[in-house]
């Protein structure tokens, strides 16, 4: 597991609509869709969780704009999935808002 990765899952936080509102707040566009296995290894086939990466230019990579209606849904239906969790990666300082 690489640092980003390691940072990014430990200091990671429950994806929410106020979450995504002080992201849009502070010039955030785009989400960056990382999926990992439970051992936090990426994987995009079946991943057991998703990490989502606040990004302000448009990736290389898989990515979701922040308020595509595919986030919303993640965010209504984040209690009822018993398969694929979702989360919102963060930063040490990024928790501090």
């Amino acid at each position: 597991m690489t640092n980003e990765i390691k940072n990014n899952y430990l200091y990671h936080k429950p994806l929410t609509t106020e979450a995504i509102d002080i992201l849009q707040q502070k010039g955030y566009k785009y989400l960056q869709v990382q999926g990992f296995t439970m051992d936090h290894h990426a994987e995009y086939v079946e991943p057991h969780y998703l990490m989502l990466v606040p990004v302000k230019e448009l990736p290389q990579d898989i990515y979701e704009p922040i308020n595509s209606e595919l986030v919303n849904e993640w965010i209504a239906n984040a209690n009822n999935s018993d398969r694929l969790e979702v989360f919102l990666a963060g930063t040490k300082t990024g928790n501090r808002q």
